[in-house]
């Protein structure tokens, strides 16, 4: 089943499924990660919001995603850290409408490591 993240969804889910959700996301991001991927702090993400309809709320939206994501990183080791010395800045725009495919779409910037 596909979900879209957000905090609506996060607060009415059973814990199971939060968990199985979190941890495939966890699973989905460790796909998609350049092999031995390091960035030293501090980092900053941007997200771009594709949503499905128009009562959609990127605010929420994104709050669950950013959360979901930092720990990724941190279980596939490519952050140290997402405390506030080693994450810096975050911010979000609404792109536009894609009722087929209503995604996030993340880029992070830090310094690469040379591992």
């Amino acid at each position: 089943k596909k979900y879209m993240l957000g905090l609506n969804w996060l607060q009415d889910a059973h814990y199971r499924a939060r968990n199985l959700v979190k941890q495939q996301f966890t699973e989905n991001i460790g796909k998609i990660l350049p092999k031995d991927c390091v960035l030293n702090s501090p980092i900053e993400t941007h997200y771009k919001v594709y949503y499905k309809n128009k009562v959609s709320d990127a605010g929420n939206i994104v709050a669950v995603t950013e959360k979901f994501l930092m720990d990724a990183l941190q279980v596939h080791n490519v952050i140290e850290e997402d405390n506030v010395q080693h994450y810096t800045k975050s911010s979000w725009e609404v792109v536009g409408q894609d009722r087929h495919d209503p995604r996030v779409e993340v880029t992070i910037k830090g310094i690469k490591n040379d591992k």
